[in-house]
């Protein structure tokens, strides 16, 4: 479960320190979705949300698109990024 949320993570095309803080739920929401559980499953599960809430499912939704982003667009930038961390 996460802790460390924010309700909107960052909409710019770069790489920011929320997504490298937040790599483990990228990749976590991802393969849930992938698997095919249901956001609520999601939301509550992996994000500690009320799974029933309008407002988790917003969140839920906001988190994916951003793991979805770094690993499409912002992919090439996200490996430097985090190879730098190392």
């Amino acid at each position: 479960m996460m802790t460390n949320l924010i309700d909107v993570p960052s909409e710019e095309d770069r790489v920011c320190e929320y997504d490298l803080s937040n790599l483990a739920l990228y990749a976590a929401l991802l393969d849930a979705v992938d698997a095919g559980h249901s956001w609520q499953e999601c939301a509550g599960r992996i994000m500690g949300l009320k799974e029933h809430d309008l407002v988790s499912f917003d969140v839920f939704d906001r988190h994916l698109r951003r793991a979805r982003w770094i690993i499409a667009e912002g992919l090439q930038e996200a490996l430097v990024v985090f190879s730098d961390e190392i």
